[in-house]
C-alpha cells in the first residue's frame, strides 16, 4: 500500500528510543509516520510540511517544553485529532491535559493494540464531530469529509481524497472506487446516497450506475465519457445535464 493511502501520523516525543519504538509499532499497524519531532519548533515545521492526519504527542518535552502548548496549536490552527502520550498518570497532569480536550490519552508503556484502538477511536470520533448527520452514510465504517472519504479496509483506516477518485461504479449495494495509480476500493453504499454527500462541483452522475470526477474527464462523446482508458456510459436521461455541467466547467 502506498503511503498516500494510509493515515499519516506525526510523533512528538523527545526520547528518540521511545519515538522509534512508536514509529515501528505504527508502521507495523499499517500507518504512515510523517516524522518525529523532539520539541515544539520541530513539531510546528512537521505540522506544515508533513500534513499529518493525527498527532501522537508527549506531554513533557525536552528543555521543560510543554506538549500541551503544542496541543493548543494543533487544536486551534490545524484542527487535527491528537493523542497524548505520557509517563505521568497523576491527577494534576490529567486535569491539565483535559483542558485542551485530547482525542486520547495513552500511559507509557502501551501495546500495539492500545495504540491501534486509540488512533481508530480518535480518528472516527473526529470525523463524526466534523460531519453533520447528512455528511456520512449509515455505514459506520465510512466517513465522508470535506475533502475525501475515510474507509475501513481490513484493519486499516484509509483516506481517499476526492481529487484522486476518478470514477465510481455502482454494484448493487456497493460502490467500486477507481482512483489514480490504478487503485481500487469498495464500500457499502448506494450511488444515490454517496452522490448526495459529496461536492456536486466535483462529481457528476452520468448513468444510474456511474459517476465521474469532472477533473479527470479526458473526452466526451454522445453516449460515453473517457477517463484515461475507461469509457464511462452516459444514460439517455443524463445526457442534457452532463453536457450542461461540462460546458460550465470547460
Amino acid at each position: 500500500m502506498e503511503p498516500s493511502d494510509e493515515i499519516k501520523v506525526l510523533i512528538v516525543e523527545d526520547e528518540l528510543i521511545i519515538a522509534e519504538d512508536i514509529r515501528a509499532k505504527l508502521t507495523g499497524l499499517g500507518y504512515h509516520v510523517v516524522g518525529i519531532a523532539t520539541d515544539i519548533q520541530e513539531a510546528e515545521k512537521l505540522l506544515e510540511t508533513g500534513c499529518p492526519d493525527i498527532v501522537m504527542l508527549d506531554i513533557v518535552l525536552r528543555d521543560g517544553q510543554d506538549g500541551i502548548t503544542v496541543a493548543d496549536t494543533i487544536r486551534n490552527r490545524y484542527n487535527l485529532p491528537f493523542i497524548f502520550l505520557t509517563s505521568h498518570a497523576d491527577k494534576a497532569t490529567i486535569e491539565r491535559a483535559k483542558r485542551v480536550k485530547p482525542d486520547g490519552y495513552l500511559v507509557k508503556p502501551f501495546t500495539d493494540k492500545d495504540l491501534y484502538s486509540s488512533i481508530e477511536i480518535a480518528f472516527f470520533r473526529r470525523a463524526d464531530n466534523q460531519a453533520t448527520e447528512a455528511d456520512y452514510s449509515e455505514d459506520t465504517e465510512n466517513r465522508v469529509l470535506h475533502d475525501g472519504i475515510i474507509i475501513k479496509k481490513d484493519y486499516l483506516l484509509i483516506k481517499i481524497k476526492f481529487r484522486d477518485l476518478q470514477w465510481i461504479m455502482s454494484d448493487g449495494n456497493y460502490l467500486r472506487f477507481h482512483c489514480t495509480g490504478n487503485k481500487k476500493y469498495m464500500i457499502r453504499s448506494t450511488l444515490k446516497d454517496f452522490i448526495s454527500k459529496v461536492p456536486a462541483s466535483i462529481f457528476l452522475q452520468t448513468h444510474k450506475s456511474y459517476s465521474v470526477n469532472i477533473n479527470h474527464i479526458d473526452a466526451i462523446e454522445y453516449d460515453y465519457i473517457t477517463v484515461g482508458e475507461q469509457r464511462i456510459p452516459i444514460g439517455r436521461s443524463y445526457v442534457q445535464n452532463v453536457r450542461s455541467v461540462i460546458q460550465k466547467n470547460i
